[in-house]
């Protein structure tokens, strides 16, 4: 007989066997969760709230889908709370440290987007010897350096 009471109950697998100690995941933590990050704070932090590993918390989220929704509800609350604080910011810094931390906590919604659009409407047997030259020219930097050839216009003949 150990020298100690057992305090909690054995991990439970198949056959009967045991392995491992059992998870420290608490239903609870689902509230703690969207209250905690919605102060802006990020699901590692939330970790080191509860002092666990954020490994930890990663792996309650794909093993409890309760928990991976809260923690899916908290992020749209951490992220309203950086919005707002830069809302709120009076100070060029304090606005630049909001759209920072939004930049990484929503890339998708938070990026700079830039688009160019590039139409075309000229085709190259079109273009003159000398504007050929000068895109060419362009391509090697600008410089104006080119490689001199002799154009030779190829034309098919009709072999019978």
């Amino acid at each position: 007989m150990a020298p100690f009471k057992r305090t909690h109950e054995l991990a439970r697998y198949e056959h009967g066997q045991t392995r491992g100690r059992p998870s420290e995941y608490r239903p609870e933590y689902c509230e703690l969760v969207i209250e905690t990050m919605g102060q802006g704070i990020s699901v590692a932090a939330f970790a080191g709230t509860i002092g666990v590993a954020c490994d930890t918390v990663y792996q309650w989220m794909k093993r409890h889908a309760e928990f991976a929704d809260a923690v899916s509800r908290a992020r749209a609350k951490q992220l309203l709370a950086w919005e707002l604080k830069m809302i709120r910011a009076k100070k060029g810094a304090e606005a630049a440290t909001s759209m920072f931390a939004l930049r990484n906590i929503a890339p998708d919604q938070w990026r700079d987007v830039r688009n160019v659009e590039h139409q075309h409407n000229v085709r190259v047997e079109a273009l003159t010897d000398a504007q050929l030259y000068a895109i060419a020219a362009q391509k090697a930097g600008g410089e104006g350096q080119t490689i001199d050839v002799e154009a030779v216009r190829v034309t098919e003949t009709d072999p019978g």
